[in-house]
């Protein structure tokens, strides 16, 4: 008798079991490697948008306390709650979630409750000892720490935030093998202090604030005294006659910290003693008349012109504007963020952006440091820093019609902080910067 050799029924569905079994696994191992290509792209490109959302949120907490720290009235439920809240709209506008949020000072160590530093004994930090924003008892770190040693890990006041968070991001193709998300963790530490080298920070000899608006680009003024925005942006260190044209929005705007009453009448004793509020950036502010005012006076006794000029040689802050408002109603517009940021009206009501004459409102997205001329200035042609009183067209007309201008060199531009005004001894204002450290 004969043998078939053909393998059994049983064989061949053992065989062909194992060839699914080697199919199903080489599918998966494709799947795997298709999940990590595409899904581990996704997750680093994910990782770079989660930091960004980290860094904007540890600013936004910073910039509260760049507020303090400028001297500003505290807020209706005080500091910690005001911070934990911003801490919160500014995650969710980042499509982050804060896992949690802690102070610390100006070196980024986290603070305990008692102000001194949440480290061990190796200078690693000790966040489970560090007090966090948004405590159950609304505090911010005491202690009279004042000079911080950074090297040394000698701590100084509460100055910054540390924000510890995460974003969950789901998968394409990793799915199918069940692994439906990946978790991406940040963190970011953002504090405030006092902007070195183009001002002393010296008690009393702060950059002043003038309570005028430049314009982010370079201006000129047309055959009807009407501003052009040329759409290039001011150069550093060159010295510039900006024209002071006609009372149409675009133009340097003098500013009213008191609206809407006062006025032109209240920007020399505002030139002369700088007594702005707290500003952040950006946000909208009142302007009370612009192009030139050609006057001034009021109960200091002084014409603009003249007030400008006693900073000749100096360095002062000057806010600059890149849109106008103009809101009907005497509606006011929102700065508060994400208003102030959010396309296309940045807190202005709908339809009011832009608009026609005096008493209007500018967005404020910037400081800058500029340098006043005078006689003595080198550089400067012996040209003062200010020909605002009369006709003055042989001083400022570059070819661009101005009769009146402001004559000096801009320095630096300062894009995220809190300007406030003197205190103490001091008769300018201070300016602080916010800045990611960590």
């Amino acid at each position: 008798m004969t043998r078939s050799s053909e393998p059994s029924l049983g064989a061949r569905r053992r065989e062909t079991g194992q060839a699914i079994v080697v199919m199903v696994v080489a599918i998966l191992l494709a799947l795997a490697m298709v999940g990590t290509i595409v899904d581990g792209g996704n997750v680093l490109a994910q990782q770079r948008v989660a930091q960004n959302g980290s860094d904007a949120t540890a600013e936004a907490g910073a910039v509260i306390l760049a507020e303090r720290l400028a001297g500003a009235a505290t807020p209706s439920g005080g500091w910690d709650l005001n911070i934990a809240a911003r801490l919160a709209q500014t995650a969710t506008a980042n499509n982050i979630t804060v896992e949690a949020a802690y102070y610390t000072d100006i070196c980024g160590i986290p603070l305990q409750l008692d102000g001194s530093g949440a480290i061990n004994l190796d200078r690693t930090e000790n966040l489970a000892a560090a007090l966090q924003v948004g405590n159950g008892t609304h505090v911010l770190p005491g202690g009279t720490a004042t000079a911080p040693d950074c090297p040394n890990r000698l701590v100084g006041p509460v100055a910054g935030v540390l924000v510890v968070a995460r974003k969950d991001v789901g998968t394409y193709i990793a799915g199918a093998i069940g692994i439906r998300s990946f978790r991406v963790n940040t963190r970011a530490t953002a504090v405030a202090g006092y902007l070195q080298g183009y001002c002393d920070a010296t008690e009393g000899h702060y950059c002043a604030l003038i309570p005028l608006a430049m314009p982010v680009n370079q201006m000129l003024c047309d055959g009807s005294n009407k501003p052009i925005d040329t759409g290039d942006p001011w150069k550093f260190n060159v010295v510039y006659r900006v024209p002071l044209c006609g009372s149409q929005p675009g133009n340097v705007g003098w500013l009213d910290w008191d609206p809407p009453g006062g006025g032109a009448g209240e920007v020399v004793c505002s030139v002369l003693t700088p007594d702005n509020p707290a500003i952040d950036l950006p946000s909208w502010q009142y302007v009370t008349a612009a192009g030139n005012p050609n006057g001034g006076g009021g109960p200091c006794g002084m014409n603009i012109e003249d007030a400008i000029r006693t900073y000749e040689g100096m360095t002062v802050l000057v806010p600059m504007f890149d849109l106008t408002c103009n809101p009907k109603n005497n509606a006011d517009p929102d700065s508060s963020q994400p208003a102030v940021i959010t396309e296309p009206n940045y807190g202005c009501p709908a339809g009011d952006l832009g608009g026609n004459g005096t008493n209007q409102w500018y967005r404020m997205p910037s400081f800058a440091f500029f340098e006043l001329c005078g006689p003595t200035v080198a550089g400067c042609n012996n040209l003062h820093g200010a020909y605002i009183q009369g006709n003055n067209s042989a001083e400022c007309d570059t070819g661009s019609g101005a009769t009146s201008c402001l004559v000096g060199r801009y320095l630096h531009i300062m894009a995220t902080g809190t300007v406030g005004a003197g205190v103490g001894s001091g008769t300018g204002s201070k300016a602080i910067g916010v800045q990611l450290i960590k």
